[in-house]
């Protein structure tokens, strides 16, 4: 009897203290539950709060944030958790000690702290790149608002994963303990069942507050059977606006997506896939985008069906392909850009190569762009290309890809398309641009170089095509602009020579292989030397001597030229002091010094000749300009650039020559509005005054023009006694030629300068032999 009490008593002693101790664990497992699932609000009001602050009105992010990370180290270490308006105060949580969830709540704190690093950032403005992301997620949104709304659904995530893991193992002990006090029940005595029916209550009880947090959450819970929906969480109907009366049975399918439709049923009946994205509309007409865990449940005797769980991620698809659009397409207008170009011109190639179909690219640049943009600033530009891009897509298939490439740079890939096909829609878009576009009250006239590649099929490198199509676009810019060009192996070999000159002229800058060489200048009526023309030599060691019209047209061609005048003006500079300095200049010597037309129409020359007759310690009035013909005619705003520059030295001192008069296109209404001090007559009319009647007309009549201008007319190429004589009678002020003297070095000049004999010597004595001789009255 005694033992049998005894055993009664321990085991009664023994189901007390256990069902005692379950309570107290559930409660505590509710208590973190609660907190970890009040993470979730509390990340989504911290958002708020930050954008409230943003926005000047009142919160309290700070406070909020604090919340978070405070609740965050309880939920792991154990202790008081802080209060929070709306919730219990004073909840006293025990440590995490299962490790799956310690790692969750972990991770969860870790991104806690990244959300509110990110939102005091942003309070602060500081750049968003310099907040270290902790928790190991790798982001592409930089938008302060979109990466505090994707960290705040990380929180929420990883939060909610927590919970469930929690109410995993609670719901798991419960079962445990409940298993227990059915066998104490069973060997006890009513006292050890009424505690057993205490306990079976109290976990029911907080079984409930279980689903009860369940079923308040926002994400999305529904349950299905071989019926259809038999239930659906009151977070489904206010996502959907319509009662959960309405989504039972087959209601809820009723409101999936068509295309989405044959997925979800499989999903609801068989339990596959286990994860799932699909369509829903809501009362509004919206469809939302659900993401979806799949669980089947249908052995499990409490559920008996498969429950879907998920969740509205419909603002994150729509920022997603937001941002693919970006990736992929052009920002200003809307076209493809120069990825998605290349992806689809890859694409292209990959099924001419299987099919062994034609494949054609155009590749076109607008002419001129760059001075609708320095005239009418970019605002303008932006309008044109706009204009430019709606023309090209109406003028195309619409399987055919369009992008823009970059700046005014456009390209076309074609499948299928013959070089018949290709020159058609080439014409097609030249027609199109001929039509003037209206910007900012102006109307701009309009064209393009297009460079064109016809691919007959078979395997082929995008890169290859693309690199030929360029080339091609660059022969029809050569060719004058406003037309195409069909791509050739000649143009090829063409540009690798130019390009190979081009890069031996930076060589030969960078090498010292070029060096200046002066050509005197002779007054007609007193033989004395009046200046000197500064010409540039370039001697490279694969080419040799090569002659100026062949390196000057390639430096022209690429834009080296601007490099190379600077080079020229400032050797003439300093030469031209240094000789000055030692006394050997005459008083009114002029160094004249050749300007290209690119150098004028890119502007800076006024700017640059101040700073290098600075530099050089020479006075504006020793140094002169020669100007083509052609640079000064231009229309447009090179032409008023050119005037502007031009004027702008003079104004300071320097003389200006016009170079190789009467070969051009010259008016007098251009010559008036220019500055000009001496008109340079061209050696191809100097060269027949002698015997032809012609040249020595027009040599004539230039220098009258010249003097009726109030200018000096200098005679260029005097190679003979002759012409030296024949320039004289027909009114020419100076001369200059290889009768005087060939162009030299500095150290044969200088001998020159001093007084030592030289061809110099015998042109001016033949100067003074043409002259004739004085007569009285």
């Amino acid at each position: 009897m005694t033992a049998i009490l005894l055993t009664f008593a321990v085991s009664s002693a023994l189901g007390i203290g256990l069902s005692i101790s379950s309570t107290a664990r559930s409660q505590h497992r509710a208590a973190v539950l609660e907190v970890a699932a009040r993470q979730r609000a509390m990340a989504e009001r911290y958002v708020n709060a930050v954008m409230l602050e943003r926005a000047g009105q009142p919160a309290d992010p700070g406070g909020v944030a604090r919340i978070l990370a405070i609740s965050a180290e309880r939920l792991i270490d154990g202790g008081p958790a802080p209060s929070v308006d709306g919730d219990d105060d004073g909840v006293v949580l025990p440590p995490a000690n299962d490790r799956g969830v310690v790692l969750q709540l972990l991770q969860e704190q870790r991104l806690v702290e990244d959300l509110t690093r990110t939102g005091s950032a942003w309070l602060r403005e500081q750049s968003l790149r310099m907040v270290p992301l902790t928790a190991g997620e790798r982001l592409s949104v930089w938008s302060p608002v979109e990466r505090l709304r994707v960290l705040a659904a990380l929180t929420s995530n990883v939060s909610l994963n927590a919970a469930r893991a929690i109410a995993t193992d609670a719901e798991r002990q419960v079962a445990k303990q409940i298993a227990l006090q059915i066998s104490l029940g069973a060997g006890g005595l009513l006292v050890t069942l009424l505690l057993a029916w205490a306990l079976i209550t109290a976990t029911r009880r907080q079984t409930a507050h279980f689903r009860s947090l369940v079923t308040a959450s926002t994400d999305l819970v529904l349950v299905f059977g071989p019926e259809g929906c038999r239930y659906a969480s009151a977070s489904v109907t206010a996502m959907v606006g319509i009662p959960d009366g309405e989504l039972l049975g087959d209601g809820f399918v009723g409101h999936v997506h068509p295309e989405d439709l044959a997925a979800v049923r499989s999903a609801t009946l068989h339990g596959e896939p286990r994860e799932l994205r699909f369509r829903i509309m809501n009362r509004f007409s919206e469809w939302r985008h659900l993401e979806s865990v799949i669980s089947d449940l249908r052995q499990d005797r409490h559920i008996r069906g498969i429950v879907v769980n998920a969740r509205d991620v419909t603002e994150r698809i729509a920022l997603e392909e937001e941002l693919s659009r970006q990736a992929f397409h052009d920002g200003l207008t809307g076209l493809a850009n120069r990825a998605l170009f290349g992806d689809r011109l890859e694409h292209a190639l990959a099924r001419s190569e299987r099919s062994a179909e034609s494949l054609t690219l155009l590749l076109l640049d607008l002419d001129g762009f760059k001075q609708v943009n320095d005239s009418l600033g970019h605002g303008a530009g932006d309008q044109m290309l706009q204009e430019v891009a709606r023309r090209f897509e109406r003028s195309v298939r619409p399987t055919d890809t369009i992008a823009r490439l970059g700046g005014d740079e456009f390209g076309v890939v074609m499948e299928g398309g013959d070089l018949a096909r290709a020159t058609l829609i080439a014409n097609r878009l030249l027609e199109v641009l001929a039509q003037p576009v209206e910007v900012a009250g102006h109307e701009i006239p309009m064209s393009a170089s297009i460079g064109i590649v016809v691919h007959p099929g078979g395997p082929a490198r995008g890169e290859d095509l693309v690199r030929d199509a360029d080339v091609a676009m660059y022969a029809a810019k050569e060719g004058g602009r406003g037309r195409y060009e069909v791509y050739r192996q000649e143009m090829a070999r063409e540009l690798g020579q130019q390009l190979g000159m081009e890069h031996e002229l930076r060589q030969g800058l960078q090498h010292g292989e070029f060096r200046l060489y002066y050509q005197p200048e002779i007054d007609l009526a007193s033989g004395h030397l009046i200046g000197m023309e500064a010409l540039l030599r370039w001697t490279s060691p694969r080419r040799g001597s090569v002659p100026p019209s062949e390196f000057i047209p390639a430096a022209e061609a690429s834009g080296f030229i601007l490099q190379l005048g600077e080079f020229v003006l400032r050797e003439a500079c300093r030469q031209t002091a240094e000789w000055s300095r030692h006394g050997l200049l005459p008083k009114d010597f002029v160094m004249w010094v050749n300007v290209s037309g690119k150098q004028l129409s890119a502007g800076g020359v006024a700017d640059l000749v101040r700073r290098e007759l600075a530099a050089a310690g020479l006075p504006p009035s020793r140094l002169g300009l020669e100007v083509t013909e052609t640079a000064i005619v231009q229309g447009g705003l090179p032409g008023e650039r050119a005037q502007q520059e031009l004027a702008a030295v003079h104004d300071d001192g320097v003389r200006i020559a016009i170079d190789d008069f009467g070969t051009g296109f010259s008016s007098l209404g251009q010559l008036r509005r220019f500055p000009i001090d001496v008109l340079k007559v061209d050696r191809s009319f100097v060269q027949g005054i002698e015997h032809d009647p012609r040249d020595a007309a027009i040599t004539g009549n230039l220098a009258s023009l010249a003097h009726a201008l109030g200018i000096m007319a200098v005679a260029e190429g005097i190679e003979s006694p002759g012409q030296l004589k024949s320039a004289r009678e027909l009114g020419c002020d100076a001369a200059q030629g290889f009768l005087f003297a060939r162009p030299a070095p500095p150290d044969e000049v200088v001998r020159f300068l001093i007084g030592q004999t030289s061809p110099l010597d015998e042109g001016r004595q033949e100067v003074r032999a043409t002259q004739p001789t004085a007569r009285s009255g």
